[in-house]
């Protein structure tokens, strides 16, 4: 006789829960709760970033992110403060998110402040047990680094920092990408900072 009474009930009540889930779903204004792991790093392309420099004569983001990488590199008193522009400049050429070389850096080396002895290698690039990749200068690794991210990485479909993960540093589960993430963010709350009015 309960089971009569039950089955209406239950029937009714997990109706309306269906309906209330789809309503939830489908609702475009409902924001996620969890903060977003992975970051995209593929950049506006540079034709498209030509075009806005050939109606104002400048591009007004160039600035903003040199100072932004500057106050970055500074905060963290990296040897890379003075190659923000050159890094910039090498991200545009490849069509790099800014953020990916730096933030690398900072997962791989503290900034350049853990590297093999005149390697300039801040990235860990090349560097396996006791064999080590060297460069002549920061400028010579960046550029090495852009080429490598975009040639290597992005056109095998590798394109966010997760899947980099699985080739630059296979032994990772996961903390790499982690750490290169957090980076990521640190100098989005600096471009945010400084875009402030």
């Amino acid at each position: 006789m309960k089971l009569l009474i039950y089955t209406p009930i239950w029937f009714n009540l997990s109706l309306i829960l269906l309906i209330l889930s789809f309503g939830l779903l489908l609702d475009p204004l409902q924001k996620s709760a969890l903060p977003q792991t992975n970051s995209i790093v593929l950049a506006k392309s540079p034709e498209s970033q030509n075009q806005l420099s050939d109606m104002t004569g400048k591009d007004p983001q160039k600035d903003i992110r040199i100072s932004v990488l500057q106050k970055f590199f500074s905060t963290y008193h990296s040897d890379l403060e003075n190659e923000a522009d050159f890094i910039v400049n090498a991200s545009d050429s490849w069509g790099l998110d800014y953020k990916i070389i730096p933030a690398i850096s900072m997962q791989e080396s503290g900034g350049c402040k853990n590297i093999p002895l005149n390697s300039f290698n801040c990235w860990g690039l090349g560097i396996y047990g006791k064999n080590s990749l060297s460069f002549n200068s920061y400028q010579e690794a960046i550029s090495q680094v852009a080429k490598t991210i975009k040639q290597s990485y992005f056109k095998n479909g590798l394109t966010n920092i997760t899947l980099l993960e699985d080739k630059w540093n296979p032994n990772s589960t996961g903390q790499w990408s982690y750490g290169v993430n957090f980076f990521i963010s640190k100098i989005k709350e600096i471009e945010v900072n400084i875009s402030a009015p």
